[in-house]
């Protein structure tokens, strides 16, 4: 069942930082190292690189088109400007998503630098038309080639029969050499157990496949020369090309990668990651500061696709028509979908409605037992931290209170100085409008202030008018002098 999870909390409670524990748990089941947090780091690594963890921040600007799809500018060969239907983040994670797990974990049959590998592209990728191909390439475990047009080669053994039918069935062709070096690869040299490593553009990589069977000729397919394939590995935003290769890659269809550039370490890491034993690999998209956008804006009809029950494959799976590429679309079971929300940005009672009624909503609050037994110089900072919540509590509400991640690398009395001078006072002067007299209450800050100085401004008076002058003001600073000890530790001494 897929899941979709809202934290939310206050800041600097840590609530990114939890998303990859519940990203790993969500994948594999369980979380490695024993809830060591190394290890989930390192296995949340892992699988964002083999494309089944996501991560997208959401903004003020941030719209349907970057998240779905939408028209994007491109120059074509040609040199010109043209648009084209390009995916967003959420619509390349459902691609990923799309994949099933292998037959068996990671590659079969022989080592893998005893294999060829090619590197090859499945249509142009920034092309509506590439991303069709390669979704259907993953959809159908295949890999497609569109040299060669619509000419059945399947009884072409050697290099010079695929010539002749080429010569024969387009004889006025254009660019017949590159047909025929391309389909004689791909036909040909290219064998069963090889891999093929597909390019995103000539920086990325966005999938690698273990060929899985002969050339047949594909009717019905967006590209007619077909390779039946076992995916090993997807990833919607791509492995960085100069970390899988040493050499640039070039913007040719299909040639071979030389061994001795290949980073064999690299490759095997994402090929050789074991996978559940059956049923659908487990992905998840991130999505931080999921409340800083226009919800409605940014899901569109996403909002009913998400449900659980109306999921591609459940008992109420809905399928909508795209406005951009005008493509079926659903959502897949196998996505899950984790967010995180500052309740001091916006209080969830703002939420848009749908989005709550569709997500699990995890509160993520303050947690001074974290700084249990740590005392800096004779201020104790689990004291410290209780006391300036409830304060706040008291003067504002629970929602902005402040995160005991601020507080964790505190070693030293300049640490903590450093904190409240760079968090905590900009903080509660964003949560009080500068309404210093609360500021100084929250802090228990007394006469003329060690935290925050306060200076009386004797009344101005106004031309030679004998009147009423008004009363004196209080004019506030932040002390600049070192903040005392006494200072903090009367916070939590009332």
């Amino acid at each position: 069942m897929a899941s979709n999870i809202i934290l939310y909390g206050p800041p600097g409670t840590g609530k990114t930082y939890a998303t990859a524990s519940h990203a790993v748990l969500l994948c594999d089941g369980a979380l490695p190292g024993a809830g060591d947090q190394n290890a989930i780091r390192s296995r949340f690594e892992e699988l964002r690189q083999a494309g089944r963890i996501s991560f997208v921040t959401f903004h003020q600007s941030f719209g349907y088109e970057e998240f779905v799809e939408g028209l994007r500018p491109h120059v074509s060969d040609a040199g010109q400007v043209v648009y084209s239907v390009r995916p967003g983040v959420f619509k390349s994670a459902c691609a990923s998503a799309l994949l099933r797990s292998p037959s068996s974990p990671g590659i079969s049959g022989k080592p893998l630098r005893e294999r060829k590998v090619f590197k090859m592209s499945l249509g142009a990728s920034w092309s509506d038309e590439g991303t069709k191909v390669f979704d259907y390439c993953l959809k159908n475990s295949c890999i497609l080639l569109g040299w060669g047009g619509d000419i059945d080669f399947s009884d072409c053994d050697t290099r010079e029969a695929i010539e002749r039918k080429l010569k024969q069935e387009a004889p006025d062709i254009e660019k017949p050499g590159s047909h025929l070096r391309f389909v004689d690869c791909f036909k040909r040299e290219m064998k069963i157990g090889d891999l093929v490593m597909v390019s995103y553009g000539n920086s990325k990589f966005r999938g690698i496949a273990e060929v899985a069977d002969d050339y047949e000729f594909a009717e019905d397919a967006p590209f007619h020369q077909m390779r039946r394939v076992r995916w090993l590995a997807t990833s919607a935003d791509g492995w960085s090309a100069s970390d899988l290769y040493e050499k640039a890659v070039v913007m040719s269809t299909l040639y071979v990668l030389g061994a001795d550039n290949i980073n064999w370490e690299t490759l095997q890491g994402i090929v050789g990651v074991p996978e559940p034993a059956q049923g659908a690999q487990q992905h998840v998209i991130i999505i931080d500061e999921i409340n800083r956008a226009n919800i409605s804006k940014v899901f569109g009809e996403l909002i009913t696709l998400i449900e659980p029950d109306k999921r591609a494959g459940a008992p109420n799976a809905v399928t909508v028509r795209l406005p951009y590429s005008g493509e079926d679309f659903s959502v897949p079971s196998n996505l899950h979908i984790i967010g995180t929300m500052n309740t001091a940005d916006r209080s969830i009672a703002l939420l848009d409605t749908a989005l709550r009624r569709r997500f699990d909503f995890v509160e993520v609050m303050p947690d001074p037992a974290l700084l249990r037994g740590v005392e800096i110089e004779g201020v104790d900072l689990e004291q410290l931290l209780r006391a300036l919540n409830e304060r706040i509590e008291v003067l504002y509400d629970r929602d902005h209170t402040i995160g005991h991640a601020y507080f964790l690398g505190v070693t030293t009395l300049s640490d903590l100085e450093a904190v409240f001078r760079r968090k905590v006072l900009p903080l509660l002067q964003e949560y009080f409008f500068e309404n210093w007299a609360k500021v100084r209450r929250v802090l228990s800050d007394r006469g003329d202030g060690d935290f925050i100085r306060r200076v009386i401004r004797p009344a101005l008076a106004v031309d030679d008018d004998d009147g009423d002058q008004g009363e004196p003001t209080f004019v506030y600073s932040v002390n600049p002098a070192t903040f005392p000890v006494q200072a903090y530790q009367r916070i939590y001494a009332g």
